[in-house]
């Protein structure tokens, strides 16, 4: 299983907050594949498919798409939307033949993956000759303003075992190690580009309680008094606030991109 299991209204929750630590990094994603009409392409680790459903609107393409995902609240959430074929899978036992696909997409996933090799085996093994593998993950977290101060509210406030819960996020943070993983996967031409961008949002206090909701300690979170919630937000808030200007919150990232070919 991944480390960012979601239940309950944390997958329509994620929709709403997680999706905006994420978002601005989906088009570059997607435009590296460089998808074409009548290709096949695969979005690992899809969740509720945000990135699916956007890869005919930024690459004009006309693409036979398919989400795949471990976690069923997550799926259930996608397939509200049509026209994709949604799958119920681990990345690193995927249910499709050999050579199944020409491109595959995973924003944010492989660092979760409980074996990373077997996931990056597993990608190189449904690419068709020729295809790619387009996927990110993040820099590491003394690199990422609000996460660092988010996962330090969650130990103050719900307690400091949460803090493990969060290891895996930035785990994968090194251009060496994607290099390795795509090497060992037989996988060609690899290039790892590290990007830097703004996440913002209007009320940091309420952003941050709504990012707790979306993540695996959301039960936690809902068990505390009105109190301690509004102490959560107010601790991010606090620590942040250099990174407060006229329009809200104003924080760096640090995205790494590998693509590399089948």
């Amino acid at each position: 299983m991944s480390g960012w299991q979601l239940s309950g209204d944390a997958p329509s929750l994620y929709n709403r907050f997680a999706i905006r630590a994420m978002e601005q990094w989906t088009d570059d994603l997607i435009r590296n594949a460089n998808c074409k009409d009548g290709e096949r392409v695969l979005d690992v680790a899809c969740g509720t498919g945000f990135v699916t459903l956007r890869i005919k609107e930024v690459s004009g393409a006309d693409c036979e798409l398919t989400g795949l995902d471990v976690n069923e609240g997550m799926l259930n959430a996608a397939r509200k939307n049509p026209g994709v074929n949604w799958q119920l899978g681990s990345a690193t036992e995927m249910p499709f033949p050999d050579a199944s696909f020409d491109v595959v997409l995973c924003q944010q996933g492989l660092q979760y993956f409980p074996d990373r090799q077997a996931a990056m085996n597993e990608i190189a093994r449904v690419l068709a000759p020729g295809g790619r593998v387009s996927l990110n993950v993040w820099g590491s977290i003394e690199r990422q303003a609000f996460f660092d101060v988010f996962v330090d509210a969650c130990a103050e406030v719900l307690g400091p075992e949460t803090r493990a819960t969060f290891d895996l996020n930035f785990s994968l943070n090194t251009s060496e190690e994607l290099h390795r993983l795509a090497s060992d996967a037989g996988l060609k031409g690899a290039k790892v580009r590290f990007e830097h961008k703004t996440m913002r949002a209007p009320d940091v206090a309420e952003y941050g309680m709504g990012f707790v909701q979306a993540s695996p300690v959301a039960g936690k979170f809902l068990a505390l008094s009105e109190e301690d919630k509004q102490r959560f937000g107010a601790f991010i808030a606090k620590q942040v606030a250099s990174y407060i200007d006229d329009a809200g919150m104003a924080v760096p990232q640090e995205n790494h991109f590998l693509l590399a070919y089948r």
